[in-house]
């Protein structure tokens, strides 16, 4: 396990864990001149050691990266080359196509929000409200005494064009990384370039009159169903060398998606008018990174990044009723990479502020209806709702130098803090009906109160792990302790892996590994996540009004949260990798225990409804991945690279999680959570079969060629899908289910059933099928002009190139959007 001195190429090149020999099994790229001349900084060497590839480690970057086509731009968009990082089935929904949010995905059979994400090693993951962007019901819009605000799984969304490296972690997670049951997403931002300066600007445009457009109304009034989008990305970086020493990088990007709807407007009772609107989405970074390297032993970083997004939405029907949901998103970072003669110790530093909160148009909402004169108007909204997070981590780990000891090669060891202080405050926002009947009329008015909360929260990580070799025989046990002073928990996990180099030139390597993951846990379960309000209500007979309520407090709905256990997840795994006639392979079989996961339950007690949080949540997941790249020279025929990867799973999930318990009725008849009829039989909800990030097989094939000395290149990517099963509501009659439902009615359908008394109703699921089928993706680079000072380049990209045609859900309108072109121009002096 040697270490040897290389120059910088890009990024800082950390030691890694190498194999039980001095063999390293790199994943083949193209090399081309072009590679080497524009994307790498030459600053003084530094300290690395060979990197060999590993089942359960997967990593994209450089001008793959890049060149993949990836409609959001964003890093998780990047994972879909790996056929073991599953995605939500409606990710490339035909309905959304104007959506720029990042993707969301499932590893190892876990939820989104049970991933983590880092930002050159340090946290970029929400773990105060990630239920999801655009998770709110867009017929009646946000919630009044819901105090939280729904947001997305990662902080910050950085644009690919800023991103060196993506990395997925999927099994045999080093001890270096915790806080996840799923697996782990690591970016590694792109350092600025140091032959000369350079100034680079690209733009990307589509619309939806260059989609095959299925399945959307044309005069939708929803941003669930999108017929028509325009999405623009503007990206400028500046970037070059200070002096020998030091670089500087300067970039500033922007994807804008405005998405027309028709607005509808109450005028009477029955009544609406129309008019054409706008939502719009809106991603921006600003980035600046400093590099220095003031001697051969020593590197520096430090960076700036301001990231802020928003999205505009409505009430369907409501007039005044806008609000935006927007996140103003900074983090300052700091980086020292030292070289000493025990070996590489590095110290980061971030401070981070971001918050997913909404500004509203109005905290006011009126509503009237004159039954007897078809009078009727309705306007308003819910008031505005802050979250400020502000963040510091540090981290510090050391990676020794080769050891000539016995059996002990290496030793790795480290620490890392967050201290993490969240403001959150709801205005006070009040709601206002009025209803005329021919005889009398009732006005309601529901008050709720404005109301701030603030949590002070830390948590304290510490790993070690060490490199223990006999002959071919390489065995890495380590261990992680995590505390949370929210929980009180003080998590012990140990991480254990081996390999076995059968034949000594890594042609045929074994691995295996026997794990513990634990999470972190949610931020929002410190914070109270629901407001009760005060009804008063009047009553108008004749002239006189008589108040029939008076000042009643609406029902808290918050959860105890206290005293839980952290979810963790248990891993067995097996695997071999190696390389035999010019080919890369590996192979890996991953089983996965999911145990003591969070879970939202209510019960009623008398009058009053008490809600709380458990540990009954568990699953299980078991997966088999194979991977096989190449990378070759065909002369006149172009350089080419490709891979092709499978994997096969099974999961087991509960149904439920974070954001899902919300308190609901239905006809005043409370919803209990925590039971279903599934298939019309009456069962745990836990128990109810996964309904997404569940395909049975994936298979990936990724190519690359590059032609005519590398003028023009080509990346496709494609993607099968295999057919798997969802669940939808069981919709019946009330005399078509065992004892009715809270409707009652013999004419509309409801999925809402009673229980054996009538006092509560469960939600009722049938299972149902979703058509599976391939998609390929097709990216084009031309170089129109081409020199050592200047080259300009047109890009196409081709989404779903055969138009193919697959479910994203058991329901009938739901498919993938047809073919569509993205067309973009980049010029560089």
């Amino acid at each position: 396990m040697s270490i040897i001195l290389l120059s910088a190429t890009g990024s800082v090149l950390l030691p890694q864990r190498t194999s039980a020999t001095e063999n390293t099994a790199e994943t083949p790229r193209i090399d081309t001149s072009k590679t080497d001349t524009s994307k790498t900084l030459r600053l003084n060497p530094i300290l690395v050691r060979e990197a060999a590839d590993e089942p359960g480690k997967s990593t994209i970057g450089g001008e793959s990266l890049q060149s993949l086509p990836n409609y959001t731009g964003s890093i998780t968009g990047a994972l879909k080359v790996f056929p073991d990082v599953q995605f939500s089935n409606d990710e490339s929904s035909s309905l959304t196509a104007g959506e720029i949010r990042p993707p969301r995905v499932s590893i190892n059979g876990a939820k989104p929000y049970e991933n983590s994400f880092t930002i050159d090693g340090i946290g970029n993951t929400n773990t105060f409200n990630p239920s999801g962007l655009g998770a709110e019901n867009n017929n009646a819009g946000a919630s009044f005494n819901d105090l939280g605000v729904h947001g997305a799984d990662q902080n910050l969304f950085y644009d690919i064009s800023l991103v060196e490296s993506v990395t997925a972690y999927t099994s045999n997670v080093p001890a270096k990384y915790g806080g996840f049951t799923g697996g782990l997403i690591d970016a590694e931002l792109r350092n600025p370039r140091a032959d000369r300066w350079h100034f680079t600007l690209s733009g990307r445009h589509t619309r939806s009159e260059w989609f095959v457009m299925r399945d959307v109304d044309e005069a939708s009034e929803e941003p669930d169903n999108q017929p028509d989008f325009s999405t623009y990305n503007l990206n400028a970086v500046l970037e070059g060398p200070l002096t020998d020493k030091a670089a500087l990088l300067f970039s500033a990007s922007r994807q804008h998606s405005t998405i027309p709807l028709e607005r509808r407007e109450r005028d009477g009772a029955r009544t609406y008018v129309y008019d054409d609107d706008e939502q719009f989405r809106t991603n921006e970074n600003y980035f600046a990174r400093f590099l220095f390297n003031p001697n051969s032993n020593l590197l520096l970083t430090f960076d700036a990044t301001y990231a802020p997004y928003t999205e505009k939405r409505w009430r369907a029907a409501w007039a005044d009723s806008d609000w935006e949901i927007y996140n103003d998103a900074y983090r300052f970072s700091a980086g020292a990479d030292w070289v000493t003669g025990l070996g590489l110790l590095s110290f980061k530093a971030a401070y981070s502020e971001n918050g997913y909160s909404r500004d509203t148009k109005t905290n006011y909402r009126y509503s009237y209806i004159d039954l007897a004169t078809d009078d009727g108007e309705q306007y308003g909204g819910v008031g505005d709702a802050t979250v400020e997070k502000r963040s510091v981590d540090l981290r510090v780990d050391f990676e020794s130098r080769e050891l000539n000891l016995l059996l002990l090669k290496a030793i790795s060891t480290g620490v890392n803090v967050n201290a993490a202080t969240i403001d959150m405050w709801n205005e006070a926002a009040m709601v206002d009906v009025l209803v005329k009947m021919p005889s009398r009329a009732i006005r309601t008015t529901s008050n709720y109160l404005e109301y701030s909360q603030s949590r002070s929260l830390k948590t304290l990580g510490y790993y070690a792990e060490a490199d223990l070799a006999w002959k071919r025989l390489l065995v890495t046990p380590g261990f992680r302790l995590d505390y949370d002073d929210y929980t009180e928990n003080l998590d012990i996990s140990h991480r254990l892996r081996a390999e076995y180099d059968t034949f000594g030139d890594g042609t045929l390597r074994l691995i295996s590994g026997y794990n513990r993951y634990y999470g972190t846990a949610l931020r929002t379960y410190a914070f109270d996540r629901y407001r009760p309000f005060v009804k008063n209500q009047w009553l108008k007979q004749g002239d006189e009004w008589i108040k029939i309520a008076d000042n009643v407090t609406g029902a808290d709905k918050s959860y105890m949260a206290k005293g839980l256990d952290t979810p963790y997840s248990d891993e067995i795994m097996g695997g071999l990798i190696g390389s035999v006639a010019g080919f890369d392979y590996s192979v890996k079989m991953v089983h996965r225990d999911h145990r003591k996961q969070l879970m939202n339950m209510s019960e009623k007690e008398d009058d009053e409804t008490r809600y709380w949080m458990t540990n009954d949540g568990q699953g299980s997941y078991d997966g088999f991945t194979a991977t096989l790249t190449r990378a070759f020279d065909a002369g006149d025929w172009g350089k080419h690279a490709f891979t092709f990867g499978a994997t096969t799973s099974k999961t087991k999930t509960f149904n439920g999680g974070f954001g899902d318990n919300v308190y609901k009725e239905s006809n005043s008849i409370e919803r209990v959570y925590s039971k279903v009829y599934y298939d019309g039989e009456l069962m745990q909800r836990v128990d109810m079969p996964a309904d997404n990030y569940n395909a049975p097989w994936v298979l990936t094939f990724t190519w690359e060629g590059s032609f005519f000395d590398d003028k023009l290149r080509l990346y496709s990517f494609n993607r099968w899908r295999d057919s798997s099963r969802g669940l939808k509501r069981d919709a019946r009659i009330s005399s078509e289910t065992p004892y009715g439902t809270t409707s009652g009615s013999e004419t509309r359908k409801s999925s809402d059933w009673l229980n054996p008394n009538g006092t509560y109703y469960y939600e009722a699921y049938v299972i149902g099928g979703i058509d599976g089928g391939f998609m390929s993706d097709l990216s084009i680079e031309m170089d129109l002009f081409a020199s050592e000072q200047l080259s300009t380049t047109i890009i196409l990209d081709v989404l779903n190139v055969f138009n193919s045609k697959m479910d994203t859900s058991a329901l009938e309108d739901g498919t993938v959007r047809g073919r569509g072109y993205y067309l973009g121009l980049r010029g560089e002096f």
